[in-house]
């Protein structure tokens, strides 16, 4: 029998599905604008495996396997940049982005189940904690901080393992009450499930191990220590406390395994834990307050805490964590959202802001834990509103501001992808955040040169310089001598080459590493404005008195790249002996093996040819099929006799 009220029903029925799919549509409008930008920074590089894939040069193995990103190679996430490549062989940006912004509304949905069930299981009724859950779910989708990890193509691993993280957390609190029943399909989704689910998600990025220690935190903030069962005890020590300690031991017995990572970095290992503290509140201040420079991609000037004392907010930093960890704690029972959301916020943010030697401050470190800054507000809001008793009216204010604010953040992402739409548009953005970036003006002096406009190459290298530590005032000279190369017009002055080797001194940090090596190759291909010869002489000073180990690959690297130089102006057999050298230093690269190979082999040395071919043949026929095209034809010379006459 039909009433007036049915379609009311059927309305309150439907409602829920229709504001999904409208959250989900207007996600799609907010971050369309920077679908169609460009490829970007280390979207190059570590994308350019999949370039040679798409020529033919090299295997899918390679692409997946042969990612060098972090310790794990990230095979899940290089496994989808294979599966985009082989949807669009020409590698357009869209289809790279639109997957990104896929897996982002994906995270989206399993952000809203997994704190549904947080909400839950802190004793809100389901109406109230379903609402709660799509505040915190669509406002995590909308903040516009998550724009820089959504359009930069390569931050695609933080966002596969921030997914399967929610997934993993997920279901430990879908099957947590069916363990204390004694449920045997809810022990193996605890024992199999979430260690498979862990696995998958390092294998997108390493910080997908933290989905263990981030189950540990629900398990100690949600649920009771008298009904906790023994298993889900004895889980938690075998696989977060038993991997915490020994790896705190393999620290204090083995220190260089983390300091060594400092020698190629401005800052030591005091300094970064006296910094990541400032960082971690800029966080939260880019994520609630998304205004001002902290919104830019380049975070490189970020000040560097040298004592407690500067800057002063280094212990205002650490005082005031102290004073939340502390609150967490002793309002875990009253409010235990807020100590759920302080403890997995800085949890997830623990292996980026602990002691190994990464850089300083990156806003994709955060696309995670935004969730638990979201929950822990949410908990402390509601909180006060309950301790306070605060009337009805106070309570409309705060859902009309919670509207508000959700509203303003979809402007605000609106804003920051339209600033990704293209190449020009997002270095004029970036430029306008933070204009002192030494890593934003090496860009846009790489793109003066290629405009062929030598004054704004060399006025983006003198301001790149004013703002970077000592340390890279060699970089800036060596860039320097890139933009003569680059633009290809008057040859570079005398004092620059003076100019150079007053600089080249002390350690050979990454960037002057890079900037080398792109000087290397530019001689390769002509240019006529540099002395290579006074360039080597300097720069074979400069590595035999750096303080840096043969080993180390800025070391290894820039000495092949100066033998590479020498080859070009003529000189053979220094150049052989060098790149010789960089081959043993560098546990015989197979790139630099083809180049030995090359010189051995125009000095008709085929003792040394047949040594060299010896190392090579370790890979042939692996994925790198240009190497294996390449052994084949350095063997079929030297079993032709075409190596071994006198050089020429």
């Amino acid at each position: 029998m039909y009433t007036h009220n049915t379609p009311i029903a059927a309305f309150q029925r439907t409602f829920p599905w229709l504001a999904v799919v409208a959250v989900l549509a207007l996600t799609i409008v907010i971050y369309t604008p920077g679908l169609h930008g460009p490829f970007l920074l280390d979207d190059i590089g570590n994308l350019e495996p999949l370039k040679r894939w798409a020529d033919g040069y090299l295997g899918w193995q390679g692409v997946v396997f042969d990612n060098r990103s972090g310790p794990g190679g990230r095979p899940l996430s290089m496994l989808t940049f294979l599966a985009n490549g082989w949807l669009d062989p020409h590698l357009h940006t869209f289809g790279f982005k639109a997957v990104n912004l896929g897996i982002h509304i994906a995270t989206g949905v399993i952000a809203f189940a997994l704190a549904s069930l947080i909400f839950l299981r802190s004793g809100i009724d389901r109406s109230r904690a379903r609402w709660l859950a799509a505040f915190a779910a669509v406002t995590w989708l909308w903040l516009p901080m998550q724009v820089s990890t959504v359009l930069y193509v390569i931050q695609r691993m933080a966002q596969l393992a921030t997914l399967l993280m929610f997934v993993a957390l997920t279901l430990y609190l879908s099957v947590r009450p069916a363990i204390e029943r004694g449920s045997r399909a809810a022990t193996l989704a605890l024992w199999f499930g979430l260690p498979v689910l862990t696995l998958l998600a390092a294998s997108a990025k390493e910080t997908g191990l933290l989905a263990l220690p981030l189950a540990a935190v629900l398990e100690y903030t949600l649920f009771d220590r008298a009904t906790r069962p023994r298993q889900v005890t004895a889980f938690f020590g075998l696989t977060v406390a038993l991997p915490v300690c020994f790896g705190l031991l393999f620290i204090a017995v083995r220190p260089q395994w983390i300091l060594r990572g400092y020698f190629g970095r401005d800052f030591t290992l005091d300094q970064r834990l006296m910094t990541e503290p400032r960082v971690l509140w800029s966080y939260l201040q880019t994520t609630f307050f998304p205004v001002g420079s902290h919104m830019g991609l380049f975070h490189d000037t970020y000040p560097i805490s040298t004592s407690p004392w500067k800057p002063w907010t280094t212990v205002l930093a650490a005082f005031a964590w102290l004073t939340i960890c502390t609150a967490a704690i002793v309002w875990r029972r009253r409010m235990p959202l807020f100590a759920l959301g302080v403890a997995g916020y800085l949890v997830a943010h623990s292996l980026e802001a602990g002691p190994i030697s990464l850089e300083l401050y990156f806003e994709h470190r955060n696309y995670g834990a935004a969730l638990f800054a979201l929950i822990a507000v949410v908990g402390l809001v509601r909180g006060m509103l309950e301790v306070s008793g605060a009337r009805q009216r106070v309570r409309w204010i705060v859902i009309a501001s919670a509207f508000a604010c959700v509203a303003i953040f979809a402007m605000g992402t609106w804003s920051q992808a339209s600033g990704w739409k293209d190449e020009d548009t997002f270095y004029a953005t970036q430029y306008g955040y933070n204009p002192d970036s030494p890593r934003l003006l090496s860009n846009l002096t790489g793109r003066a040169m290629l405009a062929h406009d030598l004054p704004s190459a060399l006025w983006f290298i003198e301001k790149s310089e004013s703002n970077s530590p000592d340390s890279e005032r060699v970089t800036s000279t060596i860039w320097r001598f890139l933009a003569y190369c680059e633009v290809g017009g008057a040859p570079a002055p005398d004092n620059l080459y003076e100019e150079f080797g007053d600089r080249a001194r002390g350690r050979v940090t990454t960037y002057s590493m890079v900037g080398w090596e792109l000087l290397a190759r530019r001689l390769s291909e002509g240019c006529k404005g540099l002395d290579s010869g006074r360039l080597t002489t300097i720069a074979m000073r400069w590595l035999n008195d750096a303080p840096q180990p043969a080993s180390a690959q800025p070391i290894w690297r820039t000495r092949f790249n100066t033998g590479r130089m020498l080859a070009e102006s003529g000189d053979i057999e220094n150049a052989r002996a060098i790149v010789r050298r960089a081959w043993i230093d560098s546990d015989h690269n197979n790139g630099i093996g083809v180049t030995l190979f090359q010189l051995d082999a125009s000095l008709g040395d085929i003792e040394s040819c047949r040594d060299v071919l010896t190392y090579l043949s370790r890979s042939e026929g692996g994925s790198d099929l240009r190497l294996t095209e390449a052994i084949r034809t350095f063997r079929k010379a030297i079993d032709s006799g075409e190596i071994g006459g006198p050089a020429r």
